[in-house]
């Protein structure tokens, strides 16, 4: 009798391991918060919820390590990591394979609609007062950093909640930033300060950019395959959607 419990009990620890196994979360690498994209200290934002969603489709869970972008590749081939979130789709990195593309980054000009001003191209900018995310110069080319060197009327901001109230009381007369951040920091904005109905006015973005699309990156071959499967899924039910509309509202 005691052999027989004895042989239960290793049948029950060996199963748990295995199960341990399966249930083992899939290691993913993140760039610091840049909301809604990434929000590190909530462990969310529509790239981390997207990715979820996705690798749910085959029975997987995934944990999330927020580091710089810049030390992501270093520290994905020295420790034990199975992917990277945020990945150029020109990216040429030996033993990584690159997802297909899945998320958008959208820079624009954003301008209050009663300002009537129509701005069809960077040079458009170069007499206005511009408000930019940090370092917009380095990443939005040549032109554009032409346009504005030496301007006494273009300022770069690290913390970009600081922009949307600068556009609203009127201090600059754009924004340049990414679509997607503009929408959901105006929103945050709405509903702490609902009162203030100047938050209220209506705005224009203008599309001087190209859009940026951007890949995960993974060591196993049949998890990129089941991570493309997933988000080809949840783009068709519309789960896709409903996590980037539920950032921007």
């Amino acid at each position: 009798m005691k052999s027989i419990s004895f042989i239960l009990v290793v049948f029950i620890f060996l199963q748990s391991k295995v199960l341990w196994a399966d249930d083992k979360p899939i290691e993913m690498l993140a760039g610091l918060s840049k909301p809604p994209f990434v929000i590190a200290n909530e462990d969310k934002g529509m790239q981390i919820e997207i990715i979820e969603t996705a690798f749910e489709k085959s029975d997987k869970f995934v944990h999330f390590t927020y580091l710089p972008l810049g030390s992501h590749l270093d520290v994905f081939h020295s420790r034990d990591f199975d992917g990277i979130i945020t990945l150029s789709e020109h990216e040429k990195e030996n033993g990584i394979c690159l997802s297909k593309p899945y998320i958008i980054y959208q820079n624009v000009a954003v301008t209050l609609a009663d300002s009537a001003l129509n701005i069809n191209s960077i040079d458009g900018l170069a007499n206005l007062k511009v408000a930019a995310f940090q370092n917009a110069t380095r990443f939005l080319g040549e032109k554009y950093s032409a346009t504005f060197k030496n301007s006494a009327s273009y300022i770069e901001l690290a913390d970009q909640t600081s922009q949307i109230s600068l556009l609203y009381s009127g201090r600059v007369d754009v924004l340049v930033m990414d679509i997607n951040i503009f929408k959901h920091l105006l929103a945050n904005k709405r509903h702490e300060n609902s009162s203030n109905k100047t938050l209220n006015k209506k705005y224009k973005i203008h599309f001087l950019f190209k859009p940026r699309v951007y890949t995960a990156g993974f060591k196993n071959k049949e998890l990129c395959q089941q991570f493309d499967q997933g988000i080809n899924e949840i783009v068709a039910d519309g789960s896709y959607q409903k996590i980037i509309d539920s950032y921007l509202e």
